[in-house]
């Protein structure tokens, strides 16, 4: 028992070790300015403990007025020089644990975005990762860790300088008080156990009210929300919650209220005792009133150094729990091979999926079996099937979203997973069926983080391409207007046709030798689909393409056609050649489809 407690102790202080490294590097004069405030927070008591006692002296004594101002002066003045350093210094803290925790949201949004596919949709990486972040953006645990090391430090040092004052009274008097503060720890840490138990069952409850909250005040469910009554439902799900924290938090409330009451009566007892030995000291005359004021003082601030100090140290380990989960979610390794090896020849992409299996996490089904295909450099391939065939899957495994459970995809007889990540990210423009635009101007979600670099010509250019120039040239801010109204009263609410245009001049501007189609037209219908087909097909020249689609617009214009059906390529071949297979399944899908295209 004694060695796990020192080992707790020990990555305790692993964790406050990591965190003020990491804080340094954030802001360089930070950990200077805690020291700063812990110096002035520990030497401002002394003042007010022991000037008064000379001032009573002086009063019951020779009473000199000269004296007694001189006394008076150095009080106020010292307090207030202390104060004044101390408040601004508190200032520059304040500060810098902003500067902090803005700090950590980056490394936190960073983190998440970095993290492999999979593991943001695991439901246990869910919610270890609210877990670890909700305390840190909502309960401020690092600024209460860091806050518990200054105050830690003041206190002790307050603590063991009025110990010395109190000390030349009666060593008993200082027994009775940390019997006090001892006592009043363990009701205080059993108290900090409850919380964190309570937070550890209220995070499921917050993951479901995040997500009922969002629905509320998300633009694109209200046309749903109100054709479908939902409203009820949503409500009612929401009150439900109330009800489950309500009832939680009032456990707790219960718990840290009895908790606290039994704090209070120690340390009135404690009062009692102090005063009454302190009176029957001056009774006795073996201390004046000058005396009893400093003694008095010394013992209560004592008793709130010690106790402090105890509380500061609890609330500093139980702010480490929540931060190991931080160091538990940042250490979830990514896939990602950041060191790999480099591309080449990026206009050079031979592609083969060899014996390929794939099933999602938690499930037993696979999705792809034994998936065999070759795609040559500037093929054009289509992929068809039914919906739920295993289309999506095909291109999530060639972009490394996922891994294959078996077999290998290779890309110029290597394995994908040992080109470098970002390098093999580049070989890619892919336009997938849920694809997002973000609330920012045109220009950017064209260009990303080449919109400062990239020309607004350049980007003309691209928005001619993809047959959305003359739309743009309407707008009066031109490629510079916002896309929603999320953050400009201005902004644009783009059609569905429009939308998947400006998607897809994303993937022309990236200019990338890979394309890929993931039914970004599936909510269109069949001739608009095959119109748009046609003009990408157009734009993006002699580069290896991919179509998905359970629609076969893109057949036609396309060198090899895969059919999957239930996780298998059940037909393999040029358009001529499929629909010359009587009864199967392309030749049923595409006479089904044929007076679209026809």
């Amino acid at each position: 028992m004694k060695n796990a407690r020192l080992a707790g102790l020990k990555k305790d202080f692993e964790i406050m070790r990591y965190f003020l490294k990491l804080s340094s590097k954030m802001s360089k004069s930070y950990i200077p300015v805690l020291c700063s405030s812990a110096i002035f927070k520990a030497i401002t008591p002394f003042i007010n403990i022991i000037m008064p006692k000379f001032i009573i002296d002086e009063l019951l004594g020779q009473k000199r007025v000269n004296v007694f101002i001189m006394l008076v002066s150095i009080i106020v003045v010292a307090n207030g020089i202390l104060n004044l350093i101390s408040r601004w210094i508190d200032t520059l803290v304040d500060i810098k644990n902003m500067e902090i925790i803005n700090g950590f949201d980056l490394l936190i949004g960073q983190k998440i975005m970095d993290m492999d596919f999979e593991k943001i949709e695991d439901p246990d990486i869910l919610d270890l990762k609210e877990r670890a972040i909700f305390p840190l953006r909502n309960q401020g645990v690092l600024e209460r860790m860091i806050k518990c090391i200054v105050d830690s430090i003041s206190q002790f040092v307050t603590a063991i300088g009025l110990l010395v004052v109190i000390s030349t009274l009666n060593f008993l008097i200082v027994f009775l008080i940390l019997g006090i503060v001892l006592l009043n720890s363990f009701l205080f840490k059993k108290s900090q156990a409850a919380q964190y138990k309570f937070h550890g069952e209220l995070i499921p409850l917050n993951r479901k009210f995040g997500y009922y909250a969002k629905i509320t005040s998300d633009f694109s469910m209200g046309k749903d929300v109100r054709l479908y009554n939902i409203r009820p439902l949503i409500m009612g799900k929401i009150e439900g919650y109330n009800e489950k924290s309500v009832e939680c938090f009032g456990k707790l409330f219960r718990l840290m209220g009895k908790y606290n009451g039994l704090n209070e009566v120690n340390m009135q007892l404690q009062m009692i005792v102090v005063y009454a030995y302190m009176t029957y000291k001056v009774f006795k005359n073996s201390i004046g009133i000058g005396d009893f004021t400093m003694y008095i003082s010394a013992a209560n601030k004592f008793s709130t150094s010690i106790s402090d100090f105890f509380k500061s140290f609890i609330e500093f380990r139980q702010m480490c729990r929540y931060l190991d989960l931080y160091l538990e979610f940042e250490q979830i390794e990514s896939s990602k091979n950041k060191e790999g090896k480099k591309i080449r020849n990026i206009n050079e992409c031979n592609i083969e999926f060899k014996n390929v299996s794939f099933k999602y996490p938690r499930s037993e089904n696979y999705t792809l079996k034994n998936v065999s295909i070759n795609i040559n450099n500037g093929e054009k391939l289509s992929v068809v099937g039914l919906n739920g065939a295993g289309k999506t899957t095909f291109i999530k495994l060639l972009t490394r979203l996922y891994e294959p459970a078996e077999g290998e995809i290779l890309l110029n007889g290597v394995n994908i997973g040992e080109y470098n990540y970002d390098d093999y990210m580049k070989l890619l423009s892919v336009v997938f069926q849920d694809y997002k635009l973000l609330a920012f101007s045109v220009k950017e979600n064209i260009a990303f983080e080449e919109y400062k670099s990239v020309s607004d010509n350049e980007i003309m250019e691209v928005l001619n391409k993809s047959g959305l120039e003359k739309a743009i040239k309407k707008l009066d801010k031109g490629i510079y207007t916002s896309i929603y109204k999320t953050f400009d009263k201005d902004g644009i609410e783009f059609s569905g046709g429009q939308s998947q245009k400006l998607a897809m001049a994303r993937a022309v501007y990236k200019n990338a030798p890979i394309v890929v189609l993931d039914e970004p037209t599936a909510a269109l219908d069949p001739i608009a689909e095959f119109e748009i087909y046609t003009r990408f097909n157009e734009l993006i020249g002699d580069k290896t393409t991919i179509y998905i689609s359970h629609r076969l617009s893109s057949c036609k214009f396309c060198d090899k056609i895969a059919v999957f059906h239930k996780g298998e390529i059940v037909q393999y071949g040029t358009h001529d050649e499929l629909i010359k297979e009587s009864g199967s399944q392309y030749e049923t899908m595409y006479t089904a489809q044929a007076q679209y295209y026809v």
